[in-house]
């Protein structure tokens, strides 16, 4: 296991595991968020065929730390600097082409359910409660959140949340479709690991990257891109799977 200030990294059964350890409420600021650099290295250092994103067993996040924010807030050039810098990451997590899956217990709140959207998946526990409650403090989510919710939830449930700040529960998280699994009781760590073991442990390594590449390549790429880049990439493993045979 490796550790920083606020995170810790852990590789088990070919799955990365980021763990957010920032106290009992793991609250996010400029100053306590992951590197990037740091990231990729553990990433890249390691021959991983997904990630899991925790907070731990008792709450995701809780979002951004107020205190930080209001001191933040009062230099817009650094502020935005520093919202830059924190998207990048969510950035590189979407981007990511292993499985990437929130694992969320307890409270996943604003910059917390920011950081789980920017996941392929997510899987919660019963008990975990979802919200976008920026707009109670007058402000809105700051780190794609407006962009990434619609997408999952459509327009009107993510304009709902966000405008309410409303709580949502793990059932209703679940028929809305911001999450896609709710684990058993006292299961969540478990049953996480062993659902991203299962879908990619019996697919080669190029393969899994292939799927999500092509997949990602359908958000961020024009249609006839994507088209293109897919008509290749099945050219491809077809040629090594019927012709040169597959490695792992």
């Amino acid at each position: 296991m490796v550790s920083s200030k606020t995170f810790q990294w852990s590789v088990t059964q070919n799955i990365g595991i980021l763990a957010m350890n920032n106290g009992p409420q793991n609250l996010i600021n400029g100053n306590q968020f992951i590197e990037l650099d740091t990231l990729k290295n553990w990433i890249d250092g390691e021959k991983i065929k997904g990630l899991i994103v925790t907070g731990g067993k008792r709450h995701f996040s809780s979002g951004a730390d107020m205190n930080y924010l209001k001191q933040a807030s009062a230099n817009m050039q650094q502020f935005e600097k520093e919202l830059k810098k924190c998207r990048k990451i969510l950035d590189y997590i979407s981007s990511l082409d292993i499985l990437t899956i929130a694992q969320i217990s307890g409270v996943c709140f604003g910059a917390g359910l920011e950081i789980a959207l920017s996941c392929h998946m997510r899987i919660c526990s019963s008990r975990a409660i979802l919200a976008m409650p920026e707009s109670n403090h007058n402000i809105m989510p700051g780190l794609t959140g407006t962009i990434r919710l619609p997408r999952l939830v459509g327009y009107n449930k993510a304009l709902e949340m966000i405008l309410s700040g409303n709580t949502v529960n793990a059932k209703e998280a679940l028929k809305i479709g911001l999450v896609d699994y709710i684990a058993p009781k006292n299961e969540l760590s478990d049953f996480t690991l062993g659902y991203i073991t299962k879908i990619t442990q019996n697919k080669p390594l190029h393969v899994v990257k292939s799927i999500i590449q092509s997949l990602n390549n359908g958000y961020s790429l024009n249609r006839q891109d994507a088209f293109i880049h897919e008509a290749k990439m099945f050219c491809r493993l077809a040629n090594k799977e019927f012709h040169l045979g597959y490695a792992s």
